[in-house]
């Protein structure tokens, strides 16, 4: 039996999985990767699979030809002496210009995906010249491609510090990934990795909430299709993201931080726990303890010469919405601005707590903290301890916070009146 091994871009999925599938009817092992586990051990993976074939087909398109990667794996199969098909999957390529050896193949046309063409494909591989042996040594193996997204993981995780435009790059090239194939369950886990770094920037961490929320709209709007791969064929179907929601008439709130949730979501966009079988409950929860309390930061670019005057403007900015406000300095030398609502809307929004804003300098960058706790009698307290003020905080007080959007709004002020790092 034949072994293939299929190299293809990710935007010419859908006809590559049906020339697997063809390929599978008669018999034939087929190798292709669909995959997203990271690191040199997966780029090893795909280049041992294509030492073990017999026939590198290569999934030819506009797309492939301009691939880094499908670049890597053909040149590194033709010094290897294996039998190298050219596939033609989509128009755009013009096959007299294309360059030696492929210039010198019978391409075979699977454009139309007809019996025709799956005929012509199944009597290319059969009439293949026998695979010579392995050379003796084995040619240097290509590096990882850069444009994969096997080495994001690593990138994303690592313990230096990432620079604004490292954060942005990664963002993209998830995106990008997203737009060529890759499943969306990955996607998703890798926005979350990147959202929770320490070093994250407020510019990048509001794109990767309105990625999210792109993602979340992308399923739900997809039924999902599964296609039948055989025993012999490494082939990763997206995963099941969970099964749709019960209607119910109250809001939907997240299990594990009490966020407020859209009713169709799968997850929670701002903790990312699973929302599978979720149908309640209708109101906020009661806060489970200190352990469970929430907050949220964004990093600016701010030199320290300018962080009084902002907080000066912030404050203003919320006296004009209706807020009373305090502002106190930390042990750790930040500042604590607490604002409440005046009046007896509070009151009837059950929010009986204060918003906590924490400011803390560090060199050029700011660090603003948004979390809900108890209002401190200033007359009392000289100084507030960190380790006293946040295991205040309440899970459903910043609940109610957050339905209104205050936490938001205040790091959109803040935005526009600082560069951002």
């Amino acid at each position: 039996m034949k072994r293939v091994f299929v190299s293809y871009s990710r935007k010419n999925l859908d006809i590559v999985a049906q020339l697997v599938q063809d390929l599978q009817a008669v018999g034939v092992e087929v190798w292709h990767d669909q995959t997203l586990t990271g690191g040199q051990r997966w780029w090893d993976n795909i280049l041992a699979n294509i030492r073990e074939c017999d026939i590198f087909v290569l999934a030819l398109s506009p797309d492939s030809w301009e691939s880094e990667a499908c670049k890597s794996e053909l040149g590194y199969v033709i010094p290897l002496g294996k039998t190298v098909l050219p596939v033609l999957v989509a128009d755009g390529i013009n096959l007299n210009l294309l360059p030696s050896p492929l210039n010198e193949i019978q391409i075979t046309d699977y454009r139309r995906r007809d019996k025709e063409a799956s005929f012509a494909l199944i009597r290319s591989i059969n009439t293949a010249l026998p695979t010579p042996p392995l050379p003796d040594p084995l040619p240097a193996p290509p590096r990882v491609p850069v444009s994969y997204l096997s080495n994001l993981k690593e990138r994303i995780d690592s313990s230096d510090t990432l620079s604004s435009q490292d954060q942005v790059t990664l963002l993209f090239e998830l995106e990008g990934g997203l737009r060529e194939g890759r499943s969306p369950t990955e996607i998703r886990e890798l926005l979350l990795r990147l959202g929770r770094r320490p070093d994250l920037l407020a510019k990048v961490a509001v794109k990767i909430e309105a990625a999210l929320r792109s993602l979340e709209e992308g399923v739900a709007a997809q039924p999902r299709e599964d296609a039948g791969h055989g025993p012999t064929t490494s082939v990763h179907s997206h995963a099941d993201l969970g099964s749709d929601h019960r209607r119910f008439d109250g809001p939907k709130l997240c299990p594990q931080c009490g966020m407020r949730v859209d009713r169709e979501s799968r997850y929670c966009t701002a903790c990312g726990a699973s929302l599978t079988g979720l149908s309640g409950p209708t109101s906020v929860p009661e806060p489970p303890g200190p352990k469970a309390s929430r907050s949220k930061s964004r990093r600016y670019a701010c030199p320290s010469s300018d962080s009084a005057r902002l907080i000066g403007e912030v404050k203003s900015w919320l006296d004009a919405q209706g807020f009373d406000s305090q502002q106190m300095s930390t042990e750790n030398k930040s500042v604590l601005l607490q604002i409440k609502k005046r009046g007896k809307w509070r009151d009837f929004v059950g929010m009986s707590t204060s918003l906590n804003i924490v400011f803390h300098q560090l060199d050029d960058t700011l660090t603003v903290e948004i979390g809900a706790g108890k209002w401190i009698d200033k007359a009392a307290v000289g100084t507030v301890s960190m380790f006293i003020l946040w295991p205040l905080a309440l899970t459903a007080g910043f609940g109610a916070w957050e339905q209104i959007k205050m936490p938001e709004k205040i790091f959109d002020y803040i935005a526009a009146r600082l560069v951002y790092k």
